[in-house]
């Protein structure tokens, strides 16, 4: 589950990095307007992710790319109407979904929603999984193998680990070269999350 505590603790990493993420924030999706959203797609957002799109929904309009990086891995900051379309994108290009795994050809579930990307890459939350409390993450990457098997069992799990790695100075942000260093030493726990 994700709760305000796992949320303030990613600001505060962010903050002790100097990173730009932290002052350019978009302010948090009202549940009106999430709502509205939710109706026009049809899509039903489990708790843990209206409570991020809450928090903050996104990173402000005109930001750099480097200003909305998270900080682990490549991942981009999505706004919940940029997931929509993310999520819309690759739903009309995959076409129909087969109704068997075996069949699977590199197709994007309509249940698939992403939550952050990195260039072709995704962390997208399997909503044929979700209850209330939390969503199973999934890894899209450029060679999408592996994406039925999820990475984490919630996106809670995804913060802490993005908050620890940043707190253990896995990911730091370099003034100089306006971008995040990530090393390769990074352990299996963290990195399944770059």
């Amino acid at each position: 589950m994700l709760g305000d505590d796992d949320l303030a603790r990613l600001e505060a990493a962010w903050r002790s990095q100097g990173s730009p993420i932290a002052d350019e924030l978009a302010p948090g999706l009202t549940d009106a307007r999430r709502a509205e959203l939710e109706a026009e797609t049809g899509l039903v957002l489990p708790g843990e992710l209206r409570r991020w799109w809450g928090w903050h929904d996104g990173v402000r309009e005109g930001c750099w790319v480097s200003e909305s990086r998270i900080g682990a891995g490549a991942w981009l900051f999505l706004s919940l109407e940029e997931a929509i379309e993310a999520w819309r994108e690759r739903v009309e290009w995959s076409g129909s979904f087969p109704e068997n795994r075996e069949n699977w050809n590199g197709e994007w579930a309509p249940w698939w929603f992403p939550v952050v990307s990195g260039h072709t890459a995704f962390l997208f939350a399997d909503l044929s999984s979700a209850t209330d409390d939390a969503v199973p993450i999934h890894l899209w990457a450029q060679q999408p193998t592996g994406v039925f098997t999820p990475v984490v069992a919630s996106f809670g799990e995804v913060v802490r680990g993005w908050a620890e790695g940043i707190e253990r100075g896995f990911f730091v942000w370099s003034q100089e070269d306006e971008e995040w260093d990530i090393p390769f030493n990074v352990p299996p726990e963290i990195r399944k999350l770059t």
